[in-house]
């Protein structure tokens, strides 16, 4: 754990003298100087503070205040920098000049955009989905690099702003159009919050130009017979690809997105009226869903009996499509022209985790299944978003109007002879 401490530059002076932080760690050693400067008689050597009620020089801000702040960011930041490696001082006194720069003569009732953001980040954490609250470090991490290059608050949130902001995420970080939509998107979410919490009047994010659309991003689906072959196929040979299959078909029959259908617990399954469901919270949109167990739901639950939840044991996302794709290769998916940006893919290429749970909401809709009762399920917010999700080729459709118009004419004819 770092060490960060602050001392007078010149205790043995008469006169005011600055206060330096230091900060010590792995072999590294970062001293900054806070701008701050107080008379050695007020200073406490031992706690590292001043001993009244000082000021800092703009008279904004509790100094004591101020300097917990200071240790907090460095904290903070070396604990983030650090799972990418041992952070440089520079890259360390970067932050703290920010974050002066952000916060010192600012009005203490209004916060920057940094700081608003931070604390939304901490409201949410564990209100919301670890991986959307991952969205919002995500941004910051961003804002604060774009700061770098162009100061800017709540007030300067403009078109040009906009216009900047997009072709900086291009050049520095090389994201692609889906990665940008989602900063863009996120952006707007906290820009909102922050109206609401009248925090800024500034409106300019509202501006119908100040949006970046999402790509259709090309993907496929398991039918229901290439599901149950799936799960025919023996690879007692191999427990790893055995487990991973099975928790991939279960996947495609309950519908739940993979950090739900992974990590089911024994009491997310219930008994009504004789018949087995599994019901609980979604880890994304915190929604109760209540889904019947497939047959071959219960044959799974049968086999992995011995596992506290009855499920093979789970294990990371990375590896589960690493291994989901060997798995269905062995089991002979390999048709190609799936994908109609990649015809050349064979299917097994193109099968990761969240195809299950595709698998499951396009097989429900072409069995006819109502649009609004499987959204109870996918917990989809409009149909629109719903059918953009659904992966129904033209074929697809075509079986389809085709199912419908048979059951018309028979009925038609059935009530001809009737």
């Amino acid at each position: 754990m770092p060490n960060v401490n602050f001392y007078l530059k010149s205790p043995e002076q008469s006169g005011k003298s600055l206060i330096l932080l230091q900060m010590k760690y792995k072999g590294k050693r970062l001293v900054f100087s806070t701008g701050e400067a107080v008379l050695p008689k007020i200073w406490n050597d031992k706690k590292q503070r001043v001993k009244n009620n000082e000021q800092t020089k703009d008279g904004e801000h509790n100094l004591n205040d101020l300097l917990n702040n200071l240790d907090k960011v460095c904290i903070s930041s070396y604990n983030e920098l650090i799972k990418s490696g041992t952070p440089a001082p520079e890259t360390l006194k970067q932050r703290l000049k920010e974050f002066m720069d952000q916060n010192i003569g600012k009005s203490e009732t209004k916060e920057t955009i940094f700081s608003f953001l931070e604390k939304y980040i901490e409201r949410n954490r564990g209100e919301k989905a670890a991986n959307t609250v991952k969205k919002y470090g995500t941004l910051l991490y961003h804002l604060r690099e774009y700061y770098k290059t162009e100061k800017f608050d709540f007030d300067s949130i403009n078109l040009n702003f906009f216009y900047n902001y997009v072709s900086f995420l291009k050049k520095k970080f090389s994201l692609k159009r889906n990665s940008i939509a989602k900063d863009i998107a996120v952006l707007k979410t906290i820009l909102n919050e922050a109206v609401d919490c009248e925090q800024t009047t500034n409106m300019g994010f509202k501006h119908k130009k100040f949006s970046y659309s999402y790509e259709e991003v090309d993907a496929t689906y398991l039918t229901e017979s290439e599901i149950e072959s799936l799960y025919d196929f023996d690879l007692s040979h191999n427990k790893k690809l055995e487990q991973v299959k099975d928790l991939f078909v279960f996947g495609c029959l309950v519908g739940l997105r993979f950090g739900d259908y992974s990590s089911i617990k024994p009491e997310n399954r219930v008994t009504i009226d004789g018949d087995v469901y599994i019901k609980l919270i979604t880890q994304k949109t915190k929604e109760q869903v209540v889904i019947p167990c497939h047959p071959l739901v219960l044959k799974i639950f049968d086999k992995y009996k011995h596992n506290p939840n009855s499920l093979p044991k789970a294990i990371s996302n990375q590896k589960f499509n690493d291994y989901i794709k060997d798995a269905c290769k062995e089991a002979g998916l390999t048709e190609t022209g799936r994908l109609l940006t990649s015809p050349a893919l064979e299917l097994y290429q193109c099968v990761s985790s969240h195809t299950a749970r595709r698998s499951f909401a396009t097989n429900l809709y072409l069995s006819g299944f109502p649009t609004l009762s499987i959204m109870k399920i996918t917990a989809h917010k409009s149909e629109k978003a719903f059918l953009k999700y659904i992966r129904v080729t033209k074929i697809d459709a075509a079986k389809k109007l085709n199912t419908h118009m048979r059951v018309m004419w028979q009925n038609k004819l059935l009530k001809v002879a009737s």
